[in-house]
């Protein structure tokens, strides 16, 4: 059957007010008569809909406030920045590069394509082909969201600015490297960064870890002081479990005899934060400090990284106390967002507390 016009005398379909009523004639043409079929579709009354306004939506979570996460487009920064923002928090990543290349094209690919479906399935093809962080499709739209800032955390005026915008809940600092510029292996950063980022000559240990935390340190305890209401501010810093080689016999020994160089100067540098967190902590009290002593951090996905893993969890399983068994980068970023919102974490935290916390 053809749809057609009503018969003439008949009235227009018309919209009515509340309730409102869809007038639709269907008319439907024989040779010996004309039917007209009129169907009333009632829409919801005003109760009905403030009712359904009034349910809470079961996939929105409520704000948590805001994460300013350091490094927040590197291996472990991306993972947490993303996994902060599906549970619920507002995210700034403050990084040198700001937009990954993925991550800028995602955007092109929304803008020009109205965010088509296609769009997003080249992109997760694209990211499952080169590694990904291990989150899948949902940490790809989270992505999205993330607000990224391009700027060097080495000048503190930069954090400053970010935090007096207001609204900061907490600060994650994952910066680092392995190899500095000074280390003569700045080309296997590569092969042993799980964003496959590259050092300039120039940087260095002190300036990359020890410099960018202390900077955002003075950066929040400002904060604080001009926001008595954040104090203590949860400040997480991702250390190494090396740092700890100090607090035993073996270690030391490994430290003193074995360790070369540029493993000192990374090591140094990693306890020159903890111990400036672990002050701030004590007097005056602005902020909570939460340091996470983590091995060697992996993703299933990324499988040049199980080689290296697979020695250190060898190591720890035979007892060597210097060899602290590696950590999922979805566990640790887990753990640490975890830390943020449970007031009596504070400290040195290990591996075994981040099973405990990523459960």
């Amino acid at each position: 059957d053809t749809l057609s016009p009503p018969p003439a005398g008949a009235a227009s379909p018309a919209i009515i007010g509340r309730p409102t009523c869809i007038l639709l004639w269907i008319c439907s043409s024989s040779s010996v008569q004309v039917t007209t079929h009129l169907i009333i579709v009632k829409a919801p009354s005003s109760s009905q809909q403030r009712q359904a306004a009034s349910k809470p939506d079961p996939f929105r979570r409520p704000s948590k406030g805001k994460l300013l996460v350091l490094g927040g487009t590197g291996f472990l920064g991306n993972n947490i920045a993303c996994r902060a923002i599906l549970e619920g928090y507002s995210v700034t990543s403050l990084s040198r590069r700001g937009l990954t290349p993925s991550v800028g094209e995602a955007l092109r690919e929304a803008t020009y394509s109205g965010g088509s479906s296609a769009a997003a399935r080249r992109r997760n093809g694209r990211s499952s082909r080169s590694g990904g962080n291990g989150g899948g499709a949902a940490f790809r739209r989270a992505e999205l969201k993330i607000d990224y800032r391009k700027g060097d955390a080495r000048d503190v005026a930069v954090i400053r600015d970010i935090l007096n915008e207001g609204g900061y809940t907490g600060i994650i600092h994952a910066v680092g490297l392995l190899f500095d510029g000074t280390s003569g292996l700045t080309q296997f950063n590569r092969l042993a960064s799980g964003s496959g980022s590259q050092p300039g000559a120039s940087d260095t240990y002190d300036e990359v870890t020890r410099i960018t935390s202390f900077n955002a340190i003075d950066a929040a305890e400002d904060y604080v002081r001009a926001n008595p209401t954040m104090r203590p501010l949860p400040f997480v810093f991702s250390s190494a479990a090396e740092a700890g080689w100090a607090e035993q016999r073996a270690g030391q020994f490994v430290e003193s005899r074995l360790t070369p160089g540029w493993m000192k100067r990374y090591l140094e540098a990693k306890r020159a934060v903890e111990s400036r967190l672990i002050d701030a902590g004590r007097s005056p009290g602005l902020i909570r400090p939460v340091i996470f002593r983590s091995s060697l951090i992996y993703s299933l996905d990324k499988v040049a990284s199980l080689p290296a893993t697979s020695a250190f969890f060898l190591g720890n399983r035979i007892g060597l106390p210097f060899v602290d068994r590696p950590v999922t980068v979805q566990a640790l970023s887990s753990a640490m967002l975890k830390s943020i919102n449970q007031a009596k974490i504070s400290g040195i935290q290990k591996f075994s507390d981040v099973d405990r916390l990523s459960r």
